[in-house]
């Protein structure tokens, strides 16, 4: 990643932009596996020049940003003890 930093201000804005974007998914995932799963897919998601909601989604979900959340029962009360 040190060399990107070291180009980066040679590059034009929207490549900046890109390559900001890049480092901070990077950093955010922990694994290289994750990394690799993650970068796969948006390199295939951006095969065609077209992006889909579902495959937004999907990216999403790779990097932890959507997550399921597990929901309460109708019958689950939740009390805040801080009173």
């Amino acid at each position: 990643m040190s060399l990107l930093k070291m180009i980066r201000p040679l590059l034009p804005p929207d490549l900046k932009s890109m390559v900001d974007l890049m480092m901070r998914i990077y950093g955010s995932l922990d694994t290289a596996e994750e990394r690799k799963a993650a970068f796969d897919y948006g390199e295939k998601m951006l095969a065609d020049g077209k992006v889909t909601v579902p495959e937004w989604s999907g990216l999403g979900k790779r990097l932890g940003i959507f997550k399921k959340e597990k929901r309460h029962s109708s019958r689950t009360v939740i009390v805040d003890r801080k009173k």
